[in-house]
């Protein structure tokens, strides 16, 4: 006859240690977390050792070393001042370009204006009316040009139509200023009828002269300075930025010259 065991026997026997020389599933993951730990580097050569798939979970557990962090920190902000540095280039190129395209058309629109005006120097001259026309008390005494008044390095003085509604207009360039920049400033108007020069304040031309300079040549294209024999002018004009340039630590600058012979010279 056989006895059964009881189910507490069962139970017993199935918690109960393997035989010797067998390893429970905890007993071998404590070995591998072991192995995980030491490292020991009496292993055989040209043997790596495996790696155990609970040593890549404990390795996943840890995150990273404050060095890691250090070291990515530190990349990241390389990285941040390349980007930084491109951007303050490009908008240092933007602004010297339009700092650039606002001085080459200042320093056209002031060529332009003196260019047509000088251009009507001495017109119209005495020879345009009559003789006793001229002479009778009742004309106007702005009907006649007398050409250049004043020739100067850096002023000029004229008279001429410049507007062509048959009236005389006094024209005067002049720079003010103790240092660069200067002002290139202008007063005009038509004469009065009575020939009384006409009022008015200045008109800044530009406030960024570096330097304005006025020759005279007579009709041998040799430099003079005597009113009379004056038949053209050459102007020499720079005009300079208005901040210095970060970059090569100076003021960039534009420069024009224009030779004008007035017509009736």
């Amino acid at each position: 006859m056989f006895l059964l065991p009881r189910s507490r026997d069962r139970l017993d026997h199935s918690l109960s240690p393997p035989a010797q020389g067998g390893r429970t599933p905890q007993a071998m993951a404590g070995v591998f977390l072991a192995a995980c730990r030491t490292h020991p580097t009496e292993d055989i050569p040209h043997r790596p050792t495996p790696v155990s798939p609970f040593c890549k979970r404990e390795y996943a557990a840890r995150g990273f070393s404050l060095i890691e962090l250090l070291m990515a920190l530190a990349i990241f902000s390389l990285l941040l001042g390349g980007v930084f540095a491109s951007l303050n280039e490009g908008q240092h190129s933007s602004q010297i370009s339009r700092e650039e395209t606002e001085m080459h058309q200042n320093l056209q629109d002031v060529l332009s204006l003196m260019t047509a005006e000088l251009r009507t120097a001495g017109f119209p001259p005495e020879t345009y009316y009559d003789v006793q026309y001229l002479l009778n008390p009742s004309t106007r005494k702005n009907l006649v040009a007398q050409g250049f008044l004043f020739a100067g390095p850096q002023e000029i003085r004229f008279q001429g139509d410049i507007d062509g509604d048959n009236t005389v207009d006094y024209v005067r360039y002049y720079l003010s200023g103790s240092s660069p920049p200067y002002n290139l400033n202008r007063v005009g108007g038509a004469i009065k009828p009575d020939g009384s020069l006409p009022g008015g304040s200045p008109q800044k031309v530009s406030e960024q002269v570096e330097s304005f300079q006025l020759r005279y040549f007579n009709s041998s294209s040799l430099e003079t300075s005597t009113l009379a024999d004056v038949v053209s002018i050459e102007i020499q004009l720079t005009l300079r930025a208005r901040q210095i340039d970060p970059l090569s630590r100076v003021y960039r600058t534009v420069s024009e010259s224009t030779r004008i012979r007035p017509l009736n010279l």
